[in-house]
């Protein structure tokens, strides 16, 4: 497994392509996933673009930034941002939550509230991903998720395969230290 050193210099080595049309909000939101690494937390970055690919709203993880923080999630921190600072958006449908990895139940519920039109993801999460797990949620939530389209970015496959290995970095050390903050 790489370090900071080396995923920091494995992206700064990359490209960037513009034959994908996500490709520069994925590089930010991997930008800002190793910006979570440096402050100890988990390698995850989000963006919130309008339909032009205009970066409206940004966040990474912070969950243990600073203290220890539940709700701190890349995609939590971007809609944050997003509901502070353009109160003026009303109709959301037409904005994309672009994500380093797919996000987690407490994330993808907040993104359907939200009234996000799509939620991007450079990578998915198996164990607590919940995009490619619509067809399990209850019929409510169900009803919501089909007002907003989920689906892996349009973006370099290096790129997706850096976003992977940032969510990877430092995993067993993160979980066995939110199992401490839960359970002490």
């Amino acid at each position: 497994m790489e370090d900071l050193e080396q995923l920091q210099d494995r992206f700064h080595s990359m490209k960037p392509n513009e034959d994908y049309h996500d490709e520069a909000g994925a590089r930010r939101a991997c930008l800002l996933a190793l910006q979570a690494l440096r402050e100890g937390s988990y390698g995850v970055g989000a963006v919130i673009v309008d339909a032009d690919n205009t970066i409206l709203a940004e966040g990474y993880n912070r969950v243990f930034s600073n203290g220890f923080h539940t709700a701190r999630h890349a995609e939590m921190e971007a809609l944050d941002e997003l509901e502070r600072n353009c109160p003026y958006i009303s109709d959301r449908s037409s904005l994309k939550l672009l994500v380093t990895l797919e996000p987690c139940p407490m994330c993808f519920s907040r993104s359907l509230m939200s009234g996000i039109g799509e939620v991007r993801f450079l990578c998915a999460d198996p164990d607590g991903g919940m995009a490619n797990r619509c067809g399990h949620l209850p019929p409510t939530w169900r009803n919501l998720a089909q007002l907003q389209q989920q689906r892996v970015a349009h973006c370099s496959e290096p790129l997706k395969c850096l976003a992977r290995d940032l969510a990877q970095a430092n995993l067993p050390q993160l979980r066995q230290q939110l199992m401490l903050h839960i359970r002490g």
